[in-house]
């Protein structure tokens, strides 16, 4: 199950990253480098592992932060105020694509500790934070699904419904992954 959700995933990724190419208004290097940049983190993760997940989080949140200070300030990036809902979608895309990708790594079958591991001394006697991963993939999640569902509304152009659609798609593939 969880290799059918991978492959979903990031081939509704790339479909969505292949969107932005045939959209003719507001869509410029910084946007198609920040979906190039999530798909590329995706299929790492999802299949070599040439770099650790930390570092794709590392990279793609400073790059996440980029976007939106693009999006904040459109006079200054010589943006039109349109695209500034798009970028913004794309910024939100980097950081749940970056902590889902982090995320993944806590559900892997060596990520859970032996029955017979003895907690350090200064651990706490409860597991409250067992279910942190899954509660937070679920937020990641349902939020794609509302932000999609708003995106889709505002927009008229297909080009920018299938990239709304195909990225909250991609998300909720990755959060299902954490949560099953």
């Amino acid at each position: 199950m969880s290799d059918l959700l991978h492959v979903f995933a990031l081939a509704a990724a790339l479909v969505g990253a292949g969107s932005l190419a045939l959209m003719r208004r507001g869509v410029g290097h910084p946007e198609i480098a920040a979906a190039a940049l999530m798909v590329i983190g995706m299929a790492d993760a999802m299949t070599l592992a040439l770099l650790p997940p930390i570092v794709w989080f590392a990279v793609m949140l400073p790059a996440a932060l980029a976007l939106a200070a693009r999006c904040r300030s459109p006079r200054a990036s010589g943006a039109r105020a349109g695209s500034a809902a798009l970028t913004g979608h794309l910024a939100l895309g980097l950081v749940s694509t970056a902590a889902l990708i982090l995320l993944m790594t806590t559900m892997a079958p060596d990520a859970v500790p032996a029955p017979d591991a003895v907690p350090p001394p200064d651990a706490h006697g409860h597991g409250g934070g067992a279910m942190m991963p899954q509660l937070m993939a679920g937020a990641f999640g349902l939020g794609a699904v509302l932000l999609g569902a708003i995106a889709l509304r505002r927009e008229r152009s297909w080009a920018h419904r299938l990239h709304h659609a195909t990225m909250a798609a991609s998300t909720v593939a990755m959060s299902a992954i954490v949560i099953l």
